[in-house]
């Protein structure tokens, strides 16, 4: 019986694993589906830019970055600050 429940929360660990892969996949195409938008956009409002940057640095990955996600902050950077000035 010991066994059945170790198998039991071994794969309820793998279930919260691949559903949390999910959750995060998600979420980082929706920040740059914003992102696209905001680069496209002339004058975005600053706060929510500060906001997606943070989330794609967030979601960009700690070890293995992503590079789509590196070049966005970036042209998100450069744009934010041309419209401080």
């Amino acid at each position: 019986m010991d066994y059945f429940y170790f198998i039991l929360i071994i794969f309820a660990l793998l279930f919260i694993i691949y559903f949390l892969n999910r959750i995060e996949r998600r979420t980082k195409a929706k920040l740059k589906k914003t992102a696209y938008g905001l680069l496209e956009i002339d004058r975005p409002d600053p706060k929510e830019m500060k906001d997606i940057i943070k989330g794609l640095r967030l979601y960009g990955g700690r070890w293995f970055k992503d590079k789509e996600c590196v070049q966005l902050v970036d042209r998100l950077v450069v744009k934010y600050n041309s419209l401080e000035k």
